[in-house]
């Protein structure tokens, strides 16, 4: 106990004489004059240093800038389109053969008729169950003679409804002159349109001319 305390009192005396020694120290004195040089020559060249500092940086920014290199859009050029020519292929022309041109005759047929007279007219309406006498007068106006051994009355058409089909010539009738011939028609017991077509022609020939017909109706 008395070794710590004495220890105690050492380091408090010690203590007690550096605060002492402290005070006996005398303050520097510092001339106002050279300090406030001191002071202006230290702001004036920490002032410099900063401008320095900032110029530096300044190229230092400059520097690492990249330079921008300015964007430049391509500008699309269309391509011309190809002008197409259409190409026609032409089929050749068929040409046609002209046809033979038909020989035109003048000279009229020697057979030749005009009807003067019909009876019945006709569109006339007949009963059923009866006989109808059909007469044609005719003119001969052709240069040829109606021979009546070589030309007959014949039934070219229409309704089979006549006694007979095929009918001589009453007489030769010669150019100029008018011949009457007729018919016997037969209807059965259908109503209706009937009609029954004629005309002239020569035996052992091809020859048919002055063409004849009647349409009667045919009633109850």
């Amino acid at each position: 106990m008395q070794i710590k305390f004495a220890i105690r009192a050492l380091s408090a005396a010690a203590v007690l004489l550096l605060i002492l020694s402290a005070c006996d120290r005398a303050t520097p004195t510092v001339d106002p004059l050279v300090f406030t040089q001191t002071a202006a020559a230290r702001a004036t060249s920490d002032a410099e240093s900063l401008a320095v500092r900032l110029t530096a940086g300044a190229k230092l920014n400059q520097q690492a800038t990249a330079t921008e290199i300015p964007t430049v859009t391509p500008t699309r050029t269309a391509s011309p389109v190809p002008t197409l020519t259409p190409t026609i292929f032409l089929s050749p022309t068929p040409t046609a053969t002209p046809l033979p041109s038909p020989t035109v005759t003048d000279t009229p047929s020697p057979w030749s008729c005009v009807l003067v007279e019909q009876s019945p007219r006709d569109g006339s309406t007949v009963k059923i169950n009866t006989d109808v006498n059909v007469r044609w007068t005719i003119k001969n106006v052709g240069p040829a003679t109606w021979d009546a051994k070589y030309v007959d009355l014949l039934q070219v058409g229409g309704d089979k409804i006549a006694e007979e089909s095929r009918l001589d010539l009453p007489k030769t009738v010669k150019p100029g002159e008018q011949v009457e011939v007729k018919v016997v028609l037969q209807f059965e017991d259908r109503t209706g349109l009937y009609r029954t077509d004629w005309a002239l022609t020569v035996q052992d020939t091809a020859i048919t001319f002055c063409p004849l017909f009647v349409d009667l109706w045919l009633s109850n």
